[in-house]
C-alpha cells in the first residue's frame, strides 16, 4: 500500500506531460495457468509502448464482486508494474477507476480551443473555460472458467460494457461492446479499435454506436486490442473544472480459436498452496 500512495505522488508530476496519451491496463497473459498475474499501466502513443507510468489508487474485482489487492504496485521507468494474486476461478477485473488529470484553462481562439500557457493572458472578448481529463482503463482477467459478475460492474461516467465476454473473443466473430454516459446508452459514438503496434493517431478503425449504445468491431485476425471511447462533457457540480474530457480504454486478446478451459483442483502438498491444473473440453 506504502508503493500505491507513493506512486500516487509521483503521478501528479507527470500527469501534465501524459494528459494527452492513452491509457492502458496491460496483464502478461489473459488465461494464466497460475494464481498470480503480472500487469503494466502506461500511457501511450503506440500500443502497447509504454511513455509514462499511469497512477492512482488501482481496483482489482474479483469473480464474485468482492474487492481484490494488488501486491506489488511499483513505478519502473515509463510503467507502473502491478501484481495480484488470483485466489478463486472465474473473472477477474483489474482497472484504473475514474482518474482525474489536472485542471487546464483553456481559450477559445479561431474557432479552436488550445489550453493558455502559464502567465499567458487571453485575447480581449475571447472565450474562456476550464478542462480535466477524466480516465479509465480496464482489462479483464480469467482463471479456469470465465463468468459476468466482474465484466457487468459499471465505472465510471464513460463506460464499456462488453458484451462479448473479453476473454472469449474469437477474431472471426468480431467483438461486440455497448458504451454509456452517466448510465444511459452513449448513441452514434465513434469506438475506436487499435491493434497492437498501431499509433494512437490512426483513427481509420473504428465504429459507430446504434441508438442503444451497441457496436460490433470487426477484428483483423488475433492478436492484443485496446477499444478507447472518447467524450467531452459538461462536469457536474462542484467538480474542479467546467468541462471534462473522459477517455476509457479496454485491452482484450482476440483468439483464432477459443483455447480450452482450464480445470483447476487443489492439491494437498505441503503448503497447500500448489495447484493442479487439467484443460477440460469445451
Amino acid at each position: 500500500m506504502r508503493k500505491l500512495l507513493l506512486a500516487s505522488a509521483f503521478f501528479t508530476v507527470l500527469a501534465g506531460s501524459a494528459s494527452g496519451y492513452t491509457a492502458y491496463l496491460k496483464p502478461d497473459e489473459f488465461l494464466p495457468d497460475d494464481r498470480s498475474i503480472s500487469l503494466q499501466a502506461s500511457y501511450a502513443t503506440t500500443f502497447f509502448t509504454p511513455a509514462a507510468p499511469v497512477g492512482g489508487n488501482f481496483v482489482a474485482i474479483e469473480p464474485d464482486g468482492a474487492d481484490g489487492f494488488f501486491s506489488y504496485v511499483e513505478v519502473t521507468g515509463q510503467a507502473t508494474q502491478l501484481r495480484s494474486q488470483l485466489y478463486k476461478e472465474g473473472t477477474y477485473r483489474f482497472t484504473t477507476g475514474e482518474q482525474l488529470g489536472p485542471v487546464a484553462n483553456m481559450v477559445g481562439v479561431d474557432g479552436a480551443w488550445r489550453q493558455l500557457q502559464p502567465g499567458e493572458t487571453p485575447p480581449e472578448d475571447a472565450p474562456t473555460t476550464t478542462l480535466q481529463t477524466v480516465t479509465v482503463a480496464d482489462v479483464y482477467v480469467t482463471l479456469g472458467r470465465p463468468n459476468r459478475t466482474a465484466v457487468d460492474r459499471a465505472i465510471g461516467r464513460l463506460a464499456l460494457h462488453p458484451i462479448t465476454h473479453p476473454n472469449q473473443v474469437v477474431a472471426s466473430q468480431g467483438f461486440q461492446v455497448r458504451a454509456t454516459f452517466d448510465g444511459a446508452p452513449f448513441a452514434n459514438a465513434a469506438l475506436v479499435l487499435y491493434k497492437a503496434g498501431e499509433p494512437e493517431q490512426d483513427l481509420d478503425r473504428y465504429a459507430t454506436t446504434d441508438a442503444n449504445g451497441v457496436a460490433a468491431m470487426t477484428l483483423e485476425g488475433p492478436g492484443h486490442y485496446i477499444l478507447v471511447a472518447r467524450h467531452r462533457a459538461d462536469a457536474p457540480p462542484g467538480s474542479q473544472a467546467e468541462v471534462q474530457s473522459f477517455t476509457t480504454s479496454l485491452v482484450f486478446e482476440a483468439f483464432e480459436t477459443l483455447p480450452p478451459v482450464v480445470q483447476l483442483q487443489d492439491r494437498a502438498e505441503d503448503t497447500g498452496n500448489r495447484r493442479r491444473r487439467n484443460p477440460i473440453r469445451r
